[in-house]
């Protein structure tokens, strides 16, 4: 593939080219990568991160796997790693520019295993026949070597391949030629794609107050350049008010222009389905053996995660190993194979950077994410709490801001058991730190108040019953609404305030100069009626409480669908009246903040608030707030609490008929369910039929040839730090 009979260039290097140019018009589609010589293992899964998959890409040199061409090895490996993907079609595309030579697998046989999983295999020829030039560099030695090739593959069995998992064969000379064929491969294997429903505001403020500032310092120098107009006025310092005021407006026009911004408010994304970020910790803390049965923390972790992977029925995952820092080792993928080859092999080792940061680790998981990815992303931290850098309620800060839940699951006794260090000499004392966890999420959520009643933060520990019921369930695996809302913080621009100012000191700059302040307000009668005037102005100001303007505000926003919004509004107005002992205020904006997290889908905090309001509240808000709490709980299949909510709706107006109707059916529904409870026990999966032998075997190769890579990968120095835990 070093042969430069491309246009001149490699062949390898315009192989690389035409697929940059097909995944950047194509970024909906998910990609891996193997890499085959005298024998092939896999970069990437098959993944929709398009930086990972192209940092990867531009890494690939001729040579790095041997000089044979393990045809074979390389089509089995791409169909391991494709047949647990979820995609409606899947396809390998064969780029090479020789003959199988090398491997322990036939080419033919990885063809009929791809057929035999729906996926079909598309073969390039790449390169001219005959006498072609060629340099390359060995990876090993750096050397340089530069001649002639007699390039003359037989394309027969390339094309073999392609016919017997119902694919096509295709030739290359160019790179144009090799990127529309890699085009019509992507068209014939184009399906449905999935979005992400975001809310934009596109602002075109900044082009008008550019015109504004433009025809601003245009009148100026009209009047004061070319007119020469110079107003005759009685008091100097009329003029130095108004040219003063004129020019903090034309400041503020600026500072508005500039787009300056504080404060932050949330924008509902619609996502579909979930993906999650697993962040392993492999500090040497977690080689300590005391999970059940003497295992030690990491071995567990893996063991756990191994068991969640499953059950979670191809949700995507991502994979990031944290020590002194925090690397993706696998993107987001649901390459199930590559997941399990790097947990069997998890180690310390993996990593070289000393310490412990599990917050770096966090925030490597959330750029994972990527802003336009259709799923909602959740992270999961594998971890015993050990940390030495403190930046774990930073991390989790930053995640609450972009809107994407972590939970952490502890492995490891609280008590504590010796380990050793970095330096494989000294031993040190660790334990499970779940104190220093929950310090953390309560630190990161005091400062981030938006979802302080929903659980985006939580911890779990893993030797709790049903803890990996708790986590699956985050997931939502098998409800029939696909479309989650999740919320992303934006800065809050500020040009209305500075255009607001700017209007303000442009009219002061007419009024202070141009207005008869001495006629207005100069004799008793005149004073009196001002005064009058800025008294009633006070009244009307002090008749409508805050409590009062709080709802109004909150409930305007309600009717704009500006969720968020009204809960701050109905949240302040409550604590307001509380302040005031002002009961009836207080249970109007409970009810009303019960209302708001509901369109949010908040239940759990709605039943909160609700059952916050007070017995002496009017009968109408009671009512409302029962009846409301009623239906939460249907929703949430809990009919016997529905019945009961629903009947106490009912005690306090019992000509409701929605209330008697709701109520009755919450019975009857309460009823059947308790006869059914026996029978709807959760039970394991059956087992699928074991596969075919070879098939069987082969993947079994492919997986111990993955963990060889990974294995490949550990670093062979020891720290020589003895705080290394």
């Amino acid at each position: 593939m070093s042969a430069k009979d491309m246009d001149g260039a490699q062949r390898l290097e315009t192989a690389k080219n035409a697929i940059f140019m097909l995944t950047n018009k194509n970024d909906g589609s998910r990609y891996g990568l193997v890499g085959l010589g005298s024998n092939a293992a896999v970069l990437v899964p098959p993944t929709s991160d398009l930086t990972f998959f192209s940092e990867h890409l531009s890494k690939i040199q001729a040579g790095t796997f041997g000089n044979g061409s393990a045809i074979g090895d390389g089509l089995s490996t791409a169909v391991c790693h494709l047949v647990s993907s979820s995609a409606q079609k899947k396809c390998i595309v064969l780029l090479t520019d020789g003959e199988n030579n090398a491997g322990e697998i036939h080419p033919e046989t990885a063809a009929q295993l791809a057929s035999d999983n729906n996926i079909t295999i598309y073969v390039v020829g790449i390169g001219s026949k005959g006498r072609v030039p060629i340099e390359y560099t060995d990876p090993v030695t750096k050397r340089l070597y530069s001649g002639y090739l007699d390039s003359n593959f037989n394309p027969a069995s390339l094309k073999r391949i392609s016919d017997i998992s119902g694919g096509r064969y295709f030739e290359a000379l160019t790179l144009n030629e090799l990127s529309d064929i890699l085009s019509s491969v992507s068209k014939t294997e184009t399906v449905s794609q999935t979005f992400t429903y975001r809310t934009v505001n596109r602002l075109y403020y900044q082009k008008f107050i550019s015109l504004a500032i433009i025809l601003f310092l245009l009148a100026w120098f009209i009047r004061r350049i070319i007119l020469k107009e110079m107003v005759c006025y009685r008091y100097k310092k009329n003029l130095i008010i108004r040219s003063g005021c004129l020019l903090i407006s034309f400041i503020f026009l600026l500072l508005a222009h500039a787009g300056l911004t504080w404060g932050t408010y949330l924008v509902p994304v619609q996502k579909s389905g979930h993906s999650v970020a697993m962040v392993f910790d492999i500090s040497n803390s977690m080689l300590a053996k005391d999970c059940p049965g003497n295992t030690e923390r990491l071995k567990a972790a893996s063991i756990y995660a191994k068991k969640l992977l499953s059950k979670m029925e191809g949700v995507p995952v991502s994979v990031i190993i944290a020590k002194g820092d925090g690397i993706a080792a696998i993107p987001i993928t649901d390459d199930v194979a590559m997941v399990e080859s790097l947990l069997d092999v998890i180690s310390p080792s993996l990593m070289t950077v000393p310490g412990s940061s599990i917050g770096k680790g966090i925030l490597k998981a959330k750029e994972s994410f990527n802003t336009n990815f259709s799923s909602a992303g959740r992270i999961w931290v594998f971890t015993d709490g050990e940390e030495t850098d403190g930046q774990l309620s930073s991390a989790l800060l930053d995640c609450q801001k972009a809107g994407i839940p972590v939970t952490f699951i502890g492995f490891g006794a609280e008590s504590e058991s010796p380990v050793l260090s970095g330096d494989g000499k000294t031993q040190v004392m660790t334990a499970l730190r779940k104190d220093r966890i929950e310090a953390a999420i309560s630190e990161a959520a005091n400062k981030f108040r938006f979802f302080n009643n929903h659980e985006n933060l939580q911890y779990i520990n893993s030797l709790e019953k049903g803890s990996a019921l708790q986590l699956l369930s985050q997931l939502r695996l098998g409800a029939t609404e696909t479309m989650i809302t999740s919320y992303e913080v934006k800065p809050v621009p500020r040009y209305k305030l500075f255009l607001s100012l700017a209007a303000i000191f442009l009219i002061l700059s007419y009024i202070i100069t141009e207005f008869n302040f001495t006629r207005f307000f100069g004799t008793k009668a005149s004073r009196a009626s001002a005064a009058a005037f800025i008294s009633l102005l006070a009244l009307l100001g002090s008749g409508c409480s805050s409590q009062t303007a709080d709802i109004l505000k909150g409930t305007v926003s309600f009717h704009q669908k500006k969720y968020r919004h009204a809960v701050s509004c109905f949240m302040e107005a409550s604590e307001n009246a509380a302040a005031d002992s002002n009961r009836i205020n207080q249970s109007y904006a409970l009810y009303d903040l019960g209302t708001a997290y509901i369109m949010l889908g908040e239940d759990t905090a709605a039943m909160d608030h609700f059952n916050s309001i007070s017995d002496d509240a009017p009968d109408a808000v009671r009512y409302s707030a029962f009846y409301n709490a009623g239906v939460i709980a249907w929703r949430n299949s809990d009919f016997d609490q529905a019945r009961d909510y629903f009947k106490k709706a009912l005690e306090i107006d019992s000509s409701k008929i929605d209330a008697k109707i709701n109520f009755e059916l919450s019975m009857q529904q309460s009823q059947a369910k308790g006869k059914q409870n026996q029978s709807n026990q959760i039970q394991a999966s059956p087992e699928e039929s074991s596969p075919q032998n070879l098939e069987k075997a082969v993947f079994e190769h492919i997986k111990e040839n993955d963990q060889k890579q990974w294995k490949n990968s550990e670093s062979k120095q020891p720290s020589d730090l003895a705080e290394d835990f």
